[in-house]
Protein backbone atom coordinates (compact mmCIF):
# COMPACT_ATOMS: atom_id res chain seq x y z
CA UNK A 1 0.00 0.00 0.00
CA UNK A 2 1.53 3.62 -0.88
CA UNK A 3 2.29 5.72 2.26
CA UNK A 4 0.17 8.10 1.47
CA UNK A 5 -2.85 5.83 1.44
CA UNK A 6 -1.29 4.18 4.69
CA UNK A 7 -1.04 7.22 6.07
CA UNK A 8 -5.10 8.32 5.46
CA UNK A 9 -6.48 5.34 6.60
CA UNK A 10 -4.00 5.62 9.93
CA UNK A 11 -5.35 9.55 10.14
CA UNK A 12 -8.86 7.89 10.01
CA UNK A 13 -8.90 5.46 12.57
CA UNK A 14 -7.35 8.20 15.07
CA UNK A 15 -9.77 10.14 14.60
CA UNK A 16 -12.66 7.15 14.95
CA UNK A 17 -10.89 6.67 18.10
CA UNK A 18 -10.79 9.85 19.19
CA UNK A 19 -14.64 10.53 18.20
CA UNK A 20 -15.39 7.17 20.63
CA UNK A 21 -13.32 8.63 23.60
CA UNK A 22 -14.23 11.66 23.93
CA UNK A 23 -18.36 10.82 22.52
CA UNK A 24 -19.06 7.48 23.20
CA UNK A 25 -17.06 6.46 26.59
CA UNK A 26 -18.21 6.88 29.92
CA UNK A 27 -15.56 9.41 32.07
CA UNK A 28 -15.60 7.07 35.38
CA UNK A 29 -16.82 7.90 38.35
CA UNK A 30 -16.90 11.65 38.17
CA UNK A 31 -19.73 11.73 35.99
CA UNK A 32 -22.14 8.93 37.21
CA UNK A 33 -24.65 8.04 34.87
CA UNK A 34 -27.79 9.62 35.53
CA UNK A 35 -31.34 8.37 34.53
CA UNK A 36 -33.28 9.97 31.99
CA UNK A 37 -36.59 10.14 33.59
CA UNK A 38 -37.58 8.86 37.02
CA UNK A 39 -41.13 7.07 37.24
CA UNK A 40 -42.84 4.14 38.47
CA UNK A 41 -44.73 2.79 35.06
CA UNK A 42 -47.66 1.97 37.12
CA UNK A 43 -48.05 5.66 37.48
CA UNK A 44 -48.64 6.53 33.47
CA UNK A 45 -51.65 7.58 32.86
CA UNK A 46 -51.34 8.40 28.98
CA UNK A 47 -48.38 8.60 26.22
CA UNK A 48 -48.43 10.56 23.06
CA UNK A 49 -46.01 10.33 20.46
CA UNK A 50 -45.67 12.80 17.99
CA UNK A 51 -43.95 11.44 14.45
CA UNK A 52 -43.46 13.65 11.55
CA UNK A 53 -47.19 13.57 10.09
CA UNK A 54 -48.54 11.74 12.27
CA UNK A 55 -49.67 11.54 16.38
CA UNK A 56 -50.62 8.78 18.42
CA UNK A 57 -52.45 8.90 21.75
CA UNK A 58 -52.85 6.17 24.02
CA UNK A 59 -54.50 5.99 27.46
CA UNK A 60 -55.63 3.50 30.27
CA UNK A 61 -59.12 2.94 30.78
CA UNK A 62 -60.65 2.18 34.15
CA UNK A 63 -59.47 -1.54 34.45
CA UNK A 64 -55.78 -0.08 33.73
CA UNK A 65 -55.95 -1.42 29.96
CA UNK A 66 -54.15 0.68 27.14
CA UNK A 67 -56.35 2.26 24.54
CA UNK A 68 -55.57 4.22 21.86
CA UNK A 69 -57.54 7.28 21.65
CA UNK A 70 -56.25 8.87 18.18
CA UNK A 71 -55.56 9.02 15.17
CA UNK A 72 -58.36 5.94 16.10
CA UNK A 73 -60.29 4.92 18.78
CA UNK A 74 -59.18 0.87 19.50
CA UNK A 75 -57.84 -1.16 21.92
CA UNK A 76 -53.88 -0.79 22.66
CA UNK A 77 -50.83 -3.18 22.18
CA UNK A 78 -49.93 -3.70 25.70
CA UNK A 79 -46.68 -5.19 25.10
CA UNK A 80 -45.63 -2.64 22.78
CA UNK A 81 -46.52 0.08 25.13
CA UNK A 82 -44.92 -1.70 28.39
CA UNK A 83 -41.52 -1.85 26.21
CA UNK A 84 -41.67 2.06 25.49
CA UNK A 85 -41.91 2.88 29.06
CA UNK A 86 -39.46 0.21 30.49
CA UNK A 87 -37.17 2.11 27.77
CA UNK A 88 -37.90 5.08 28.97
CA UNK A 89 -37.55 4.19 32.97
CA UNK A 90 -34.45 2.52 32.45
CA UNK A 91 -32.23 4.35 30.04
CA UNK A 92 -29.89 6.27 31.34
CA UNK A 93 -27.87 9.59 29.94
CA UNK A 94 -24.66 8.80 29.06
CA UNK A 95 -22.92 12.49 29.31
CA UNK A 96 -24.05 15.96 28.13
CA UNK A 97 -23.27 16.70 24.56
CA UNK A 98 -24.17 19.90 24.47
CA UNK A 99 -24.86 22.35 27.51
CA UNK A 100 -26.97 25.09 25.46
CA UNK A 101 -28.04 24.19 22.22
CA UNK A 102 -28.68 26.67 19.30
CA UNK A 103 -30.55 25.48 15.72
CA UNK A 104 -27.26 24.63 14.11
CA UNK A 105 -26.30 21.92 17.08
CA UNK A 106 -30.00 20.51 17.13
CA UNK A 107 -29.34 20.17 13.26
CA UNK A 108 -26.24 17.85 13.90
CA UNK A 109 -28.18 16.13 16.27
CA UNK A 110 -31.20 15.66 14.22
CA UNK A 111 -33.35 17.47 16.70
CA UNK A 112 -34.79 20.65 14.71
CA UNK A 113 -36.49 17.41 13.35
CA UNK A 114 -36.71 14.49 15.73
CA UNK A 115 -38.04 11.14 14.66
CA UNK A 116 -40.54 11.13 17.76
CA UNK A 117 -41.48 13.60 20.88
CA UNK A 118 -42.80 12.04 23.49
CA UNK A 119 -45.36 13.07 25.78
CA UNK A 120 -45.99 11.04 29.60
CA UNK A 121 -48.83 11.80 31.71
CA UNK A 122 -48.83 11.02 35.45
CA UNK A 123 -51.60 10.22 37.92
CA UNK A 124 -53.16 13.28 39.59
CA UNK A 125 -52.35 15.41 36.87
CA UNK A 126 -48.20 15.54 36.75
CA UNK A 127 -46.13 14.89 33.73
CA UNK A 128 -42.40 14.25 32.25
CA UNK A 129 -41.13 16.32 30.69
CA UNK A 130 -41.35 15.72 27.02
CA UNK A 131 -38.43 14.07 25.22
CA UNK A 132 -37.62 14.62 21.85
CA UNK A 133 -35.34 11.79 19.71
CA UNK A 134 -33.12 12.77 17.14
CA UNK A 135 -29.92 11.13 15.77
CA UNK A 136 -27.81 7.64 16.39
CA UNK A 137 -23.89 8.83 16.81
CA UNK A 138 -21.89 7.73 13.68
CA UNK A 139 -21.18 4.67 15.28
CA UNK A 140 -24.79 3.65 15.77
CA UNK A 141 -23.66 3.53 19.97
CA UNK A 142 -25.69 6.32 21.27
CA UNK A 143 -28.97 8.35 20.58
CA UNK A 144 -29.20 12.30 21.04
CA UNK A 145 -31.73 12.81 23.10
CA UNK A 146 -33.09 16.35 24.32
CA UNK A 147 -36.00 17.00 26.93
CA UNK A 148 -38.07 19.98 25.71
CA UNK A 149 -37.58 22.22 28.71
CA UNK A 150 -34.17 22.22 28.98
CA UNK A 151 -31.09 23.72 26.54
CA UNK A 152 -29.16 20.02 26.98
CA UNK A 153 -28.53 17.42 24.45
CA UNK A 154 -28.04 14.29 25.76
CA UNK A 155 -26.26 11.29 24.97
CA UNK A 156 -28.08 7.84 25.39
CA UNK A 157 -28.06 4.54 24.97
CA UNK A 158 -28.60 3.23 21.34
CA UNK A 159 -31.37 1.02 22.20
CA UNK A 160 -33.93 3.97 23.06
CA UNK A 161 -34.36 4.95 19.67
CA UNK A 162 -35.69 1.44 18.13
CA UNK A 163 -38.25 1.42 20.62
CA UNK A 164 -39.77 4.17 19.31
CA UNK A 165 -39.13 3.21 15.58
CA UNK A 166 -43.47 1.99 15.36
CA UNK A 167 -45.96 2.48 13.00
CA UNK A 168 -49.80 3.32 13.68
CA UNK A 169 -50.17 -1.09 13.41
CA UNK A 170 -47.72 -1.81 16.10
CA UNK A 171 -49.79 0.14 18.89
CA UNK A 172 -53.24 -1.45 18.05
CA UNK A 173 -54.41 -4.54 20.09
CA UNK A 174 -53.92 -7.34 17.42
CA UNK A 175 -56.20 -9.86 19.45
CA UNK A 176 -59.02 -10.23 17.48
CA UNK A 177 -61.37 -11.09 20.33
CA UNK A 178 -61.04 -12.13 24.01
CA UNK A 179 -63.25 -15.39 24.56
CA UNK A 180 -62.99 -17.38 27.09
CA UNK A 181 -64.02 -21.17 26.19
CA UNK A 182 -65.66 -21.44 29.75
CA UNK A 183 -67.85 -18.32 28.67
CA UNK A 184 -69.42 -20.10 25.69
CA UNK A 185 -72.69 -22.30 25.74
CA UNK A 186 -73.72 -22.98 22.67
CA UNK A 187 -71.24 -23.18 19.30
CA UNK A 188 -72.97 -23.02 15.85
CA UNK A 189 -70.57 -23.93 12.81
CA UNK A 190 -71.74 -22.66 8.67
CA UNK A 191 -69.16 -23.75 6.33
CA UNK A 192 -68.35 -25.59 3.44
CA UNK A 193 -68.29 -29.19 5.37
CA UNK A 194 -72.41 -28.77 7.05
CA UNK A 195 -74.04 -26.70 9.64
CA UNK A 196 -73.56 -27.80 13.27
CA UNK A 197 -74.98 -26.67 16.21
CA UNK A 198 -72.94 -27.86 19.73
CA UNK A 199 -74.08 -27.03 22.74
CA UNK A 200 -72.48 -27.51 26.48
CA UNK A 201 -74.30 -29.45 29.11
CA UNK A 202 -72.67 -30.56 32.69
CA UNK A 203 -69.72 -29.25 31.16
CA UNK A 204 -69.43 -31.79 28.00
CA UNK A 205 -70.08 -30.94 24.74
CA UNK A 206 -73.18 -32.36 22.96
CA UNK A 207 -73.38 -32.02 18.77
CA UNK A 208 -77.03 -31.52 18.64
CA UNK A 209 -77.58 -31.28 15.07
CA UNK A 210 -77.86 -32.37 12.31
CA UNK A 211 -77.68 -35.32 15.05
CA UNK A 212 -77.41 -36.02 18.26
CA UNK A 213 -73.59 -36.71 19.00
CA UNK A 214 -71.23 -36.72 21.22
CA UNK A 215 -68.56 -34.42 20.59
CA UNK A 216 -65.07 -34.13 20.73
CA UNK A 217 -64.39 -32.48 23.85
CA UNK A 218 -60.36 -31.63 22.74
CA UNK A 219 -61.26 -30.70 19.48
CA UNK A 220 -64.38 -27.84 20.60
CA UNK A 221 -62.16 -26.52 23.19
CA UNK A 222 -59.12 -25.97 20.70
CA UNK A 223 -61.40 -24.14 18.48
CA UNK A 224 -62.58 -22.06 20.81
CA UNK A 225 -58.90 -21.71 22.01
CA UNK A 226 -58.16 -21.01 17.89
CA UNK A 227 -60.90 -18.19 18.19
CA UNK A 228 -59.67 -16.95 21.61
CA UNK A 229 -56.06 -16.34 20.10
CA UNK A 230 -56.63 -15.23 16.85
CA UNK A 231 -54.43 -12.22 15.88
CA UNK A 232 -54.48 -10.23 12.90
CA UNK A 233 -51.77 -9.63 10.27
CA UNK A 234 -53.43 -6.30 9.07
CA UNK A 235 -56.36 -3.61 9.92
CA UNK A 236 -58.66 -2.80 6.85
CA UNK A 237 -61.57 -0.11 6.95
CA UNK A 238 -64.29 -2.60 5.61
CA UNK A 239 -67.69 -1.82 7.47
CA UNK A 240 -71.34 -1.94 5.63
CA UNK A 241 -70.97 -2.43 1.62
CA UNK A 242 -67.40 -2.49 2.00
CA UNK A 243 -67.49 -6.09 3.51
CA UNK A 244 -68.82 -7.42 0.05
CA UNK A 245 -65.52 -7.05 -1.70
CA UNK A 246 -63.74 -8.99 1.11
CA UNK A 247 -66.49 -12.02 0.73
CA UNK A 248 -68.18 -11.00 4.21
CA UNK A 249 -71.64 -10.73 3.01
CA UNK A 250 -71.72 -14.45 1.91
CA UNK A 251 -69.15 -15.89 4.22
CA UNK A 252 -67.40 -18.98 4.17
CA UNK A 253 -67.20 -19.56 7.74
CA UNK A 254 -69.78 -18.54 10.24
CA UNK A 255 -69.06 -19.20 13.89
CA UNK A 256 -71.86 -17.65 16.13
CA UNK A 257 -70.52 -18.04 20.01
CA UNK A 258 -74.16 -18.29 22.79
CA UNK A 259 -72.22 -16.83 25.67
CA UNK A 260 -75.62 -16.49 27.98
CA UNK A 261 -78.26 -14.28 28.98
CA UNK A 262 -75.67 -11.83 30.21
CA UNK A 263 -72.96 -11.73 27.18
CA UNK A 264 -74.98 -12.67 24.50
CA UNK A 265 -74.42 -14.08 21.20
CA UNK A 266 -71.02 -12.93 19.13
CA UNK A 267 -70.42 -13.61 15.30
CA UNK A 268 -67.51 -14.53 13.18
CA UNK A 269 -66.95 -14.31 10.04
CA UNK A 270 -64.58 -15.85 7.08
CA UNK A 271 -64.43 -14.53 4.18
CA UNK A 272 -62.51 -14.61 0.95
CA UNK A 273 -58.55 -15.46 0.84
CA UNK A 274 -56.68 -12.34 0.44
CA UNK A 275 -54.77 -11.95 -3.01
CA UNK A 276 -51.53 -13.13 -3.58
CA UNK A 277 -51.23 -13.89 0.61
CA UNK A 278 -51.94 -16.80 2.88
CA UNK A 279 -54.12 -14.40 4.18
CA UNK A 280 -58.16 -14.62 4.90
CA UNK A 281 -60.34 -11.89 5.54
CA UNK A 282 -62.38 -11.67 8.74
CA UNK A 283 -65.21 -9.78 11.08
CA UNK A 284 -66.97 -9.64 13.78
CA UNK A 285 -70.66 -8.79 14.31
CA UNK A 286 -69.39 -5.77 16.49
CA UNK A 287 -68.45 -3.77 13.74
CA UNK A 288 -64.57 -2.14 13.33
CA UNK A 289 -62.14 -2.98 10.99
CA UNK A 290 -61.97 -6.12 8.86
CA UNK A 291 -59.04 -8.30 10.05
CA UNK A 292 -56.32 -10.56 8.11
CA UNK A 293 -55.39 -14.07 9.46
CA UNK A 294 -53.41 -16.91 8.07
CA UNK A 295 -55.13 -19.42 5.95
CA UNK A 296 -54.28 -22.17 8.39
CA UNK A 297 -56.69 -20.68 11.28
CA UNK A 298 -59.71 -20.69 8.66
CA UNK A 299 -58.60 -24.42 7.59
CA UNK A 300 -58.56 -25.17 11.39
CA UNK A 301 -61.85 -23.55 11.96
CA UNK A 302 -63.98 -25.31 8.85
CA UNK A 303 -64.46 -28.77 10.52
CA UNK A 304 -66.77 -31.72 8.79
CA UNK A 305 -68.71 -33.88 11.51
CA UNK A 306 -66.29 -36.87 11.78
CA UNK A 307 -63.87 -34.41 12.98
CA UNK A 308 -66.80 -32.57 15.43
CA UNK A 309 -67.73 -36.27 16.77
CA UNK A 310 -66.28 -37.85 19.53
CA UNK A 311 -63.56 -40.45 18.05
CA UNK A 312 -63.44 -42.21 21.60
CA UNK A 313 -65.00 -45.52 20.83
CA UNK A 314 -64.90 -46.81 24.82
CA UNK A 315 -65.60 -45.13 27.71
CA UNK A 316 -63.49 -46.49 30.87
CA UNK A 317 -60.38 -46.32 33.08
CA UNK A 318 -58.23 -49.30 33.23
CA UNK A 319 -58.38 -49.37 36.62
CA UNK A 320 -61.90 -49.86 37.12
CA UNK A 321 -61.68 -53.28 34.98
CA UNK A 322 -61.92 -56.24 37.23
CA UNK A 323 -62.39 -59.07 34.85
CA UNK A 324 -60.96 -58.94 31.10
CA UNK A 325 -61.96 -61.88 28.54
CA UNK A 326 -60.46 -61.70 24.94
CA UNK A 327 -62.26 -63.90 22.33
CA UNK A 328 -61.36 -65.22 18.66
CA UNK A 329 -63.96 -67.81 18.55
CA UNK A 330 -65.33 -70.47 21.12
CA UNK A 331 -61.51 -72.42 21.31
CA UNK A 332 -59.25 -69.47 21.40
CA UNK A 333 -59.79 -67.21 24.74
CA UNK A 334 -58.30 -65.88 27.83
CA UNK A 335 -60.05 -64.78 30.87
CA UNK A 336 -57.81 -62.96 33.29
CA UNK A 337 -59.25 -61.41 36.76
CA UNK A 338 -57.68 -59.48 39.29
CA UNK A 339 -56.92 -61.47 42.44
CA UNK A 340 -56.85 -60.71 45.69
CA UNK A 341 -53.35 -58.64 45.62
CA UNK A 342 -54.65 -57.21 42.80
CA UNK A 343 -52.96 -59.22 40.39
CA UNK A 344 -54.16 -60.76 37.01
CA UNK A 345 -54.14 -64.08 37.26
CA UNK A 346 -55.57 -66.57 34.82
CA UNK A 347 -59.15 -67.88 35.16
CA UNK A 348 -57.96 -71.94 33.91
CA UNK A 349 -58.10 -75.53 35.16
CA UNK A 350 -54.25 -74.60 34.98
CA UNK A 351 -53.61 -71.07 35.28
CA UNK A 352 -50.15 -69.62 33.47
CA UNK A 353 -48.19 -67.15 35.32
CA UNK A 354 -49.09 -63.73 33.68
CA UNK A 355 -47.52 -60.58 32.63
CA UNK A 356 -48.70 -57.69 34.66
CA UNK A 357 -47.18 -55.10 32.26
CA UNK A 358 -48.51 -56.79 29.34
CA UNK A 359 -52.03 -56.51 30.57
CA UNK A 360 -51.99 -53.10 32.12
CA UNK A 361 -50.23 -51.69 28.38
CA UNK A 362 -53.57 -53.18 26.83
CA UNK A 363 -55.97 -52.01 29.00
CA UNK A 364 -54.69 -48.48 28.52
CA UNK A 365 -54.65 -49.26 24.68
CA UNK A 366 -57.97 -50.56 24.48
CA UNK A 367 -59.56 -47.27 26.72
CA UNK A 368 -57.35 -44.83 24.03
CA UNK A 369 -59.06 -46.56 21.20
CA UNK A 370 -59.97 -44.28 18.82
CA UNK A 371 -61.90 -43.84 15.49
CA UNK A 372 -60.59 -42.89 12.45
CA UNK A 373 -64.35 -42.46 10.79
CA UNK A 374 -67.61 -43.68 11.11
CA UNK A 375 -68.52 -46.36 8.88
CA UNK A 376 -72.40 -46.33 9.68
CA UNK A 377 -74.93 -45.39 12.31
CA UNK A 378 -77.53 -47.71 12.34
CA UNK A 379 -76.54 -50.73 10.21
CA UNK A 380 -78.79 -52.99 8.62
CA UNK A 381 -76.59 -55.69 8.98
CA UNK A 382 -72.89 -55.70 10.06
CA UNK A 383 -71.46 -58.91 8.69
CA UNK A 384 -70.26 -56.77 5.78
CA UNK A 385 -68.11 -55.56 8.07
CA UNK A 386 -66.55 -58.29 9.54
CA UNK A 387 -68.31 -58.21 12.89
CA UNK A 388 -70.97 -61.33 12.24
CA UNK A 389 -69.58 -62.78 13.76
CA UNK A 390 -66.68 -60.66 14.86
CA UNK A 391 -62.49 -61.66 14.60
CA UNK A 392 -62.50 -60.93 18.17
CA UNK A 393 -64.34 -59.69 21.22
CA UNK A 394 -63.80 -58.10 24.40
CA UNK A 395 -65.16 -58.19 27.04
CA UNK A 396 -64.67 -55.54 30.10
CA UNK A 397 -66.11 -56.02 33.58
CA UNK A 398 -66.03 -54.24 36.55
CA UNK A 399 -66.40 -55.23 40.35
CA UNK A 400 -69.06 -56.99 41.44
CA UNK A 401 -69.35 -58.47 37.71
CA UNK A 402 -70.36 -55.14 36.38
CA UNK A 403 -70.55 -55.20 33.40
CA UNK A 404 -68.33 -52.12 31.41
CA UNK A 405 -68.17 -52.93 27.91
CA UNK A 406 -68.10 -55.30 25.35
CA UNK A 407 -66.19 -54.52 21.91
CA UNK A 408 -66.54 -56.12 18.77
CA UNK A 409 -64.06 -56.05 16.37
CA UNK A 410 -63.66 -57.26 12.42
CA UNK A 411 -61.91 -57.26 9.19
CA UNK A 412 -63.08 -56.99 5.54
CA UNK A 413 -61.82 -56.17 2.26
CA UNK A 414 -62.20 -52.41 2.74
CA UNK A 415 -60.26 -52.13 6.45
CA UNK A 416 -60.44 -52.44 9.91
CA UNK A 417 -63.84 -51.91 12.30
CA UNK A 418 -65.05 -51.77 15.80
CA UNK A 419 -68.30 -52.00 17.26
CA UNK A 420 -69.66 -51.94 20.57
CA UNK A 421 -71.82 -54.75 21.49
CA UNK A 422 -74.73 -52.28 23.23
CA UNK A 423 -74.78 -49.58 20.54
CA UNK A 424 -75.18 -49.99 16.74
CA UNK A 425 -72.60 -47.24 15.77
CA UNK A 426 -70.16 -48.92 13.55
CA UNK A 427 -66.39 -47.19 13.56
CA UNK A 428 -63.59 -47.14 11.19
CA UNK A 429 -60.10 -47.76 12.88
CA UNK A 430 -56.83 -48.04 11.44
CA UNK A 431 -54.49 -50.89 11.09
CA UNK A 432 -52.17 -49.80 14.20
CA UNK A 433 -55.06 -49.73 16.48
CA UNK A 434 -56.07 -53.04 15.11
CA UNK A 435 -52.82 -54.61 15.73
CA UNK A 436 -52.55 -52.90 19.43
CA UNK A 437 -55.92 -54.37 20.70
CA UNK A 438 -55.78 -58.10 18.36
CA UNK A 439 -54.02 -59.80 21.41
CA UNK A 440 -54.22 -63.83 22.31
CA UNK A 441 -53.34 -65.79 25.25
CA UNK A 442 -49.63 -66.12 23.90
CA UNK A 443 -49.09 -62.19 24.25
CA UNK A 444 -49.73 -62.63 28.72
CA UNK A 445 -48.79 -65.69 29.32
CA UNK A 446 -44.77 -66.18 30.56
CA UNK A 447 -43.46 -68.27 28.75
CA UNK A 448 -41.14 -71.15 31.29
CA UNK A 449 -37.76 -72.17 30.07
CA UNK A 450 -38.57 -75.83 27.88
CA UNK A 451 -42.44 -75.57 27.54
CA UNK A 452 -43.45 -75.13 24.14
CA UNK A 453 -45.95 -71.87 23.33
CA UNK A 454 -49.56 -72.35 23.82
CA UNK A 455 -51.08 -74.76 21.49
CA UNK A 456 -48.26 -76.54 20.36
CA UNK A 457 -48.00 -79.98 21.48
CA UNK A 458 -44.42 -81.50 22.41
CA UNK A 459 -43.78 -84.72 20.27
Amino acid sequence: MPLRKTLLVGAIFVLLGSYIYFFELPKGDKEKRQPLFSFKQEDVESITLTYPGQEIQLKRDDAGKWRMTHPLQASGDESTVSGILSALSTTEVKRVVEEKAGPTELTNFGLDKPQVRVAIGLKRGGSLPPLLVGAKTPVGNSTYVKRETEPSVLLTGALLSPTFEKKLFDFRDKRIMELKENDVKQLTLKGSQGAFVLTKKSEEWLIDKPSSYRADQTEVKGMLASLGSMFTRDFLEGAGPEQKKYGLDHPRLQILLDMGEKEGRREVRFGSKREGKDEVYVALDSGGPVYTVPESIFKGLDKNLTALRDKQILSFAPEQVAKLQISHGPNDSIVLFKGPKVEWIEEASKPAEIQQRAVGDYLTALSALRAKGFAEDEPKEIKKYGLAPPSLKVSLEGKDAKNLDTLLVGQSSQGYYAKREARSTVYAIDELSYKQINKRRDDFVVERKGSPPSGVTKN
